[in-house]
C-alpha cells in the first residue's frame, strides 16, 4: 500500500489530468481535505467524482468538494456516538 504522501500526490496527479482546470483551483482544496480525513477517503472521493463526472471541469471539483464534505461529516457523527 502506498504511504500517505503518495496517496495525495496521486490524487493530484488524477486531478490534474481529469478536470481540466488550473492547478491553483483545486491544490488547497486537496490539502484541506487531507488535514481532515484519512488519505484514502480523499483519494476515494476523487475516483467517485471522476466516476460521476468524467469530463471533470467545475462541476466535478464541485462534487469531488460534495463527497468530501459529506465524508467529514460522516466522521464527526460517528465520533459524536463514543
Amino acid at each position: 500500500m502506498q504511504t500517505s504522501p503518495n496517496l495525495i500526490k496521486l490524487a493530484l496527479q488524477i486531478m490534474d489530468d481529469w478536470l481540466g482546470l488550473p492547478e491553483y483551483q483545486y491544490t488547497a482544496k486537496v490539502y484541506l481535505f487531507a488535514r481532515k480525513l484519512p488519505p484514502e477517503e480523499v483519494l476515494e472521493a476523487v475516483e467517485i467524482a471522476q466516476a460521476k463526472f468524467p469530463d471533470g471541469g467545475i462541476r466535478g471539483l464541485k462534487y469531488f468538494c460534495g463527497v468530501c464534505w459529506r465524508k467529514i461529516e460522516e466522521h464527526d457523527i460517528r465520533r459524536s456516538w463514543n
